[in-house]
């Protein structure tokens, strides 16, 4: 009866390890565009209806002022929208372009409402550089445009950090799939096994080697890779290093699609300059990597 009940406890304790784990290995890779509704006066405009729309997928979502005038659009992924703020007795206020990287608090600040007809609209087309004022954490990013037109000759995402300020330079590796895994850099002064990456919020360290990224992503199946450096949020205090976060990309509201292929052969390259000198031939090296 004892031996049952001691296996019994055991088993619960590994469950509950085992759950705790999963749970733990989830990050947040969704951000929120927060502010307030106001009047030319300054006072707060309660139940103000507040509309954030995606720019590449035209998804809405919606939110209603406080009380006190407070508005939070929360789990946003990350992209691009248009806010769309309105109030019977006011103009209606239109600010577009407004970016929300993963895991990124937008704070919109006072949105003062002009009185007029609802049909009317205020486009806010200039605004100055946004600023997270919500969190305190030192963070960098690499945009898609940046994935898109600088090279990496593996052509995978790891190479690509070496672009941020305060990481390591590591030469890229010839080609992805062909271990278990690629090795991370020192960022910010911090042991590279300090490191946590994630895709899409789901960790990808190696479980025997911390400092190895196992999981295999194409640059061109990402959006956005942030990099929190340090003063990053709560829901991180477990790590003491650096957390890089690779977003995938999403859809769009339209059908498209391309191929590709990049070629490296030996017969593009030049041969080296003792090789030349010895009558050595050129090196073999030929790598394809195609995709759709």
């Amino acid at each position: 009866m004892l031996n049952r009940i001691n296996r019994r406890l055991w088993q619960d304790v590994l469950i509950a390890a085992l759950t705790s784990g999963l749970l733990s290995a989830q990050m947040t890779v969704t951000g929120t565009i927060s502010g307030s509704v106001t009047d030319p006066s300054g006072q707060a405009i309660a139940s103000a209806k507040v509309t954030a729309t995606s720019t590449t997928t035209s998804e809405p979502r919606t939110a209603a002022a406080n009380e006190v005038g407070a508005f939070n659009l929360v789990a946003l992924q990350p992209g691009t929208y248009n806010i769309r703020v309105e109030h019977p007795g006011f103009k209606t206020y239109e600010r577009r372009g407004v970016v929300v990287s993963a895991n990124e608090r937008v704070a919109l600040g006072d949105v003062a409402l002009q009185i007029g007809d609802v049909a009317e609209t205020v486009s806010v087309t200039a605004e100055v550089a946004q600023v997270q004022t919500d969190s305190s954490e030192h963070s960098a990013a690499l945009t898609t445009n940046q994935i898109t037109n600088l090279t990496a000759r593996g052509r995978e995402v790891v190479s690509m950090l070496r672009t941020i300020p305060g990481v390591q330079y590591q030469a890229d590796q010839d080609s992805t799939g062909g271990s278990y895994g690629t090795g991370t850099p020192n960022i910010a002064g911090s042991f590279s096994g300090t490191n946590i990456l994630a895709v899409d919020g789901v960790v990808s360290n190696d479980q025997g080697t911390p400092n190895v990224f196992s999981s295999v992503t194409t640059l061109d199946a990402v959006g956005e890779v942030k990099v929190l450096l340090n003063s990053y949020q709560a829901e991180y205090a477990g790590n003491g290093g650096p957390i890089v976060q690779v977003v995938t990309r999403g859809g769009t509201r339209e059908f498209h699609g391309s191929a590709y292929e990049y070629i490296r052969n030996d017969w593009l390259n030049a041969n080296d300059f003792f090789n030349n000198r010895n009558s050595v031939r050129r090196p073999r090296y030929r790598y394809n990597t195609f995709g759709a």
